[in-house]
């Protein structure tokens, strides 16, 4: 039979017994969710289910989560990534704690302080921030269904606060036409040092801004990857913790795509390939990429995203435009597709986004001229012919 006892903070402990032993299975906000809660654990002691370890701490389960649940299951590159979130963003906090007295005041307070302003700017991203939460929801979930030591997830439904994801919006950086045009004319007229009309960087960049691929699949591309107008995108790069490069899957299913090219970028590329062909038969110092890449360097190896960040940041200086990183190429292109009257299906399915709305979320309410257009369409149908 369960005991429920008030405490002094308002809330109510359950007790619950089994095999003489009588144990807390927590405490709740009101008796009836006691009540409730305990009926569950009672339910499973009455028909012989295992009530496993309830005082296991935090840190056993999330590595349990993430060793011998995660990493079998995921892309190396995203357990990767999921190490390093408990490793540095959550197990500081949560670690040495029992997962069951782990309380949803705490995941709030632990949310705050990711969101804390340091010189009128959060110390993370709402990105970030949004990531972390998933994960610790993630760990949770597996305490509760896997592990059965919860009877419920205490992060259930909690969320970055709203106020977070408005100012997130105004932080994506895209080129406007004119500034686009500013620096891909820099770097036309610019003549590299060892080999003057090999144009890496202009092509690099004209790329980007006409396909809006993310840099990790551009760097990917090979040349037999292009068939007339259209290029089929189906890897991508990375580098290792010891900076070794990976060539390896893409982010999502809707990654995978074939998009058309303009037939202007299908004439620079042309071009270009003629170029690098010319210098690899005539200059014993340009060797060819054994892969075939599109974007290879006079060494005939892959560019790395650091050297082309740090690269393009230079160029961007001395062409007098504001650098906006190397993402900031596929925003532009997403934006100025937007402006020129593209539907917002097409914008997202070029840029293999998973849903038209993350694309909806992120581009259609950063640049007036969208919203001009519509209303000029709306007021060209609706107004009063005299």
């Amino acid at each position: 039979m369960a005991t429920f006892r008030k405490l002094k903070s308002g809330n109510w402990q359950a007790r619950v017994s089994k095999d003489g032993k009588e144990f807390s299975i927590g405490t709740y906000r009101t008796k009836k969710e006691a009540e409730i809660e305990a009926g569950k654990v009672e339910e499973r002691i009455y028909y012989g289910q295992a009530l496993n370890d309830r005082n296991m701490l935090f840190e056993e389960v999330a590595k349990e989560w993430l060793y011998d649940y995660k990493k079998s299951n995921v892309k190396e590159s995203t357990f990767e990534q999921l190490e390093v979130i408990v490793r540095l963003h959550i197990l500081p906090f949560f670690n040495n704690k029992r997962i069951m007295k782990i309380r949803r005041t705490e995941i709030k307070r632990w949310i705050n302080e990711f969101g804390e302003k340091e010189e009128g700017i959060a110390k993370y991203s709402f990105g970030s921030r949004l990531k972390y939460l998933s994960v610790l929801k993630s760990i949770f979930h597996y305490a509760v269904h896997e592990l059965e030591v919860l009877e419920k997830n205490p992060a259930d439904r909690l969320k970055v606060p709203v106020q977070d994801s408005v100012a997130n919006k105004k932080e994506t950086k895209y080129y406007s036409l004119s500034e686009l045009n500013k620096l891909l004319e820099y770097m036309k007229a610019y003549k590299h040092q060892r080999f003057h009309d090999y144009q890496l960087y202009y092509m690099l960049m004209y790329f980007l801004s006409q396909t809006g691929l993310r840099i990790s699949e551009t760097l990917a591309l090979r040349w037999s990857d292009i068939e007339d107008n259209k290029i089929t995108i189906e890897r991508q790069t990375r580098r290792s913790e010891n900076n070794e490069l990976l060539l390896t899957t893409l982010k999502n299913t809707s990654s995978y795509r074939t998009i058309g090219l303009q037939d202007e970028l299908v004439r620079e590329l042309k071009k270009f390939k003629l170029k690098q062909n010319e210098l690899i038969i005539g200059s014993q110092k340009f060797h060819k990429n054994v892969d075939g890449i599109i974007f290879q360097n006079y060494s005939g190896n892959y560019l790395t995203p650091s050297i082309v960040r740090e690269t393009i940041q230079k160029y961007c200086k001395k062409a007098g435009v504001e650098y906006k990183g190397t993402h900031g190429f596929r925003h532009t292109h997403a934006v100025l597709l937007l402006e020129s009257g593209a539907s917002i299906k097409f914008v997202s399915q070029r840029l293999g986004h998973k849903s038209i709305k993350t694309t909806a979320d992120t581009y259609l309410d950063i640049t007036e001229k969208i919203e001009e257009d519509e209303l000029k369409k709306f007021a060209s149908y609706t107004s009063m012919k005299f």
